[in-house]
């Protein structure tokens, strides 16, 4: 496709054209797949699709191509592949946090004679409340409320990473987090030790 063609359909999807930005979506679709792919490692495949990750990809970059600028042929390839860049390190995030959060519950009864039983059962209700509170919550959601209440990422980093402006952050960490207040309550402090969440063990006891 030559570069006048692709800056052409760029500047008719920016102004709004669905069907110029199908186009693009086709024309590098299988170039994006393949390095998606390539980016995957063998212990996310079991937990990461290609097609959601694409599929997300796609729906960012057409919900944010007011904030594209052309900048020649490869740039708006090299702008998706950020895009789907950002999506596969949030979701290496996510499959490490799930792995410390099921060390940390399978952990539970070994440090259990350092607490009473009935606070180590509040403890594990609590967790189940949580991890039933995000599973609940949208990708979007889910994602913007681990960045910034568990990891404690500043808007800024979590634009970064999601591919969003800081304004749409704020916004969207504010809704997630009504969303969230419903169904767990309290969103200030989610009333669990940090490492709990973001460590692979060891630390400190409470």
């Amino acid at each position: 496709m030559a570069t006048d063609s692709t800056e052409s359909l760029v500047t008719r999807a920016k102004a709004g054209s669905r069907e110029a930005f199908d186009v693009l979506v086709e024309s590098f679709e299988v170039r994006l797949r393949s390095a998606v792919q390539a980016r995957i490692g063998p212990h996310l495949r079991h937990s990461v699709d290609v097609d959601d990750v694409l599929q997300e990809t796609f729906t960012r970059a057409f919900q944010s191509l007011s904030r594209f600028e052309w900048k020649g042929e490869n740039s708006f390839y090299n702008w998706l592949q950020g895009i789907s860049e950002n999506l596969i390190l949030g979701a290496a995030d996510r499959h490490k946090r799930r792995k410390s959060f099921e060390l940390q519950r399978q952990d539970c009864p070994r440090r259990e004679s350092q607490a009473t039983a009935s606070r180590a059962m509040r403890r594990e209700e609590r967790f189940d409340r949580l991890q039933k509170a995000l599973e609940a919550l949208s990708p979007d959601h889910r994602e913007v409320v681990l960045l910034a209440r568990i990891e404690g990422l500043q808007i800024k980093e979590i634009a970064l990473r999601m591919g969003r402006s800081t304004s749409a952050v704020k916004n969207l960490l504010l809704r997630a987090l009504k969303e969230l207040k419903r169904s767990f309550g309290d969103t200030e402090s989610f009333h669990l030790p940090d490492r709990s969440l973001k460590r692979e063990g060891g630390g400190h006891d409470e």
